[in-house]
């Protein structure tokens, strides 16, 4: 499967650290087919921890979304997951997200691109900043990988 792909690529037995792997699959819209045989855009997020996947999610993101909206919110997600094994006391020292984009997640946390900032970026923003504000002591490190 292609979390086995993802596990065997990424140094995932890096001990303490929280790897979260997040993915998109952006259907095309056609207007043409019937609403109810229109397929969502899917976010994907895989966490692993100590070596061994932990959570597998996956998410509908819309019919009409662009590359920026699947990276975005599936960043999100995966920085709300890492926020809340935080909170329940993970011996987490590092968390490393592996995106699609990482210029799309560097925009999202620019200010000066944006200056009263999309919802999507504000929320980006924020869960970046709440796990370093509430775990000073954890490093994030963000790293590109290819959507299998």
């Amino acid at each position: 499967t292609n979390t086995t792909i993802l596990l065997n690529l990424a140094p995932v037995r890096e001990p303490n650290a929280l790897h979260l792997f997040t993915a998109g699959v952006k259907h095309k819209f056609d207007p043409n087919v019937p609403i109810l045989h229109r397929t969502h855009s899917h976010i994907a997020l895989v966490t692993a921890f100590n070596g061994r996947a932990v959570t597998s999610k996956t998410r509908a993101a819309g019919r009409r979304v662009n590359e920026e909206t699947i990276v975005g919110w599936s960043t999100f997600l995966a920085l709300v997951k890492a926020h809340k094994k935080l909170q329940k006391g993970w011996p987490i020292s590092k968390v490393v997200l592996y995106t699609t984009s990482q210029l799309i997640v560097k925009n999202l946390m620019s200010t000066n691109s944006k200056p009263l900032g999309s919802q999507l970026s504000i929320a980006v923003s924020l869960a970046f900043d709440a796990i370093a504000t509430d775990f000073p002591e954890v490093d994030i490190e963000s790293l590109a990988f290819c959507n299998l």
